[in-house]
């Protein structure tokens, strides 16, 4: 029996994208095309051999109820050490008020099946996070978006969006070296933010991927500063991506029903894997590890501004963080990124263009450069490439966009 399953569909599919709405298959093909659009660790960052040495032991040392259903909030180790390591970063964590998750994307996706009703308002950043966008569209919010500034959130724009009804349902954020800016907001602007949201009641979701990997110091998550923020955390870029391993940190009134909703979604996480984490971290080894990985990602982030400063031409701006996988070039007025890419593409570098991180896809002068996969002469080859199409694009005139 064939079906006509467009008419079978659910209203809110037609809700559902990809979290990167460009393709990329259309651009022109280069023999020696290099990508500056990877947010991700690079292999010489990804501890396979210690990761595969505690999935061993755990393995062989495994008693059969390890391999029954149980631990829907988590394995209560890793619960602990995760407690453990956000208190030394100043946020005072229980670990019975933290849920283990499927990377802290399905972190957002739970907070969003609490509290999102369909057209609920959610406050965004602008630019932010596409996969965010993603999980509220499925759940039928308004997205606001809020521009950023080099300090992040800009508290004016904030204080218009809280104060206009309905009132939003709350506040996602990655403060800390956002994506796609690394920019990181400092005391004065993480109080601000703190204070708008108290006073018009609405709370706040911190996404944290890149915490951790600061160059110079922490500067410590906004749920140090307020107990109330729901706080979401992952060891995909400081361990591996693949092991999906998350977690959230919410206030303990919302605990059972992140349990319940975690348990309706996949049950439990992988109990042998949850344990494998908690093997490879012992013995002060993941703190020497992370001490390693951020010296990487601070050499190639100077790399890339040096770099920067050789290819850009005049005009040309972009953020310096203190931390993270990313850096955001802004072109000169005229130029469109995602205009530019195609050029970009033929000449053998590709970027993401600043559109794909505004839910409404609108012209950017803005692209995202990720540093962290690349090495220093892969780094240098795609800059320069990048810094000629820029200054042909300005030479020739052909300019559009914004």
């Amino acid at each position: 029996m064939s079906s006509a399953w467009d008419a079978r569909l659910a209203r809110r599919a037609a809700r559902i994208f990809p979290s990167l709405r460009f393709d990329f298959d259309s651009l022109p093909a280069h023999p020696d095309a290099i990508s500056l659009a990877g947010g991700v660790p690079p292999v010489e960052c990804l501890p396979i051999e210690r990761l595969a040495a505690a999935t061993r032991q755990v393995w062989a040392e495994a008693e059969p109820a390890t391999f029954a259903y149980d631990e829907t909030q988590g394995h209560r180790p890793l619960r602990e050490l995760i407690a453990s390591r956000m208190r030394r970063r100043g946020a005072d964590v229980d670990p019975d008020t933290i849920v283990v998750t499927a990377g802290a994307q399905q972190g957002i996706d739970l907070i969003a099946r609490l509290l999102l009703d369909p057209g609920d308002r959610v406050v965004i950043e602008a630019p932010g996070y596409f996969g965010a966008f993603q999980v509220f569209d499925h759940y039928e919010a308004d997205i606001v978006p809020v521009p950023i500034d080099e300090q992040g959130l800009l508290p004016a724009a904030l204080e218009r969006a809280l104060a206009t009804p309905p009132r939003p349902k709350f506040i996602y954020t990655v403060a800390t070296f956002q994506n796609p800016t690394g920019v990181t907001g400092g005391a004065a602007r993480r109080q601000e933010i703190l204070a708008l949201a108290a006073r018009f009641d609405v709370p706040i979701v911190e996404d944290d991927p890149y915490g951790e990997l600061w160059f110079e110091a922490d500067p410590g998550p906004l749920r140090a500063l307020d107990p109330h923020v729901i706080y979401l955390g992952t060891f995909s870029k400081t361990l591996a991506p693949a092991l999906r391993m998350g977690w959230i940190a919410a206030p303990a009134a919302l605990m059972r029903l992140l349990i319940d909703a975690k348990e309706a979604v996949d049950i439990q996480g992988d109990r042998l894997v949850q344990r494998a984490v908690v093997r490879a971290c012992a013995d002060s080894w993941f703190d020497a590890h992370l001490d390693a990985a951020r010296r990487v990602y601070r050499a190639r982030w100077e790399t890339l501004q040096a770099l920067l400063e050789r290819y850009m031409p005049d005009g040309v701006r972009w953020t310096r963080p203190c931390g993270g996988f990313f850096a955001w070039v802004t072109l000169p007025a005229g130029l469109d990124a995602r205009e530019l890419l195609s050029a970009a593409a033929a000449a053998g570098v590709i970027y993401l263009p600043g559109s794909v991180f505004y839910p409404d896809l609108r012209p950017s002068a803005s692209l995202r450069i990720g540093f962290s996969t690349l090495p220093e002469e892969r780094l240098a080859a795609a800059i320069e490439r990048l810094g000629g199409v820029i200054a042909a694009a300005l030479t020739t005139g052909t300019r559009s966009g914004p």
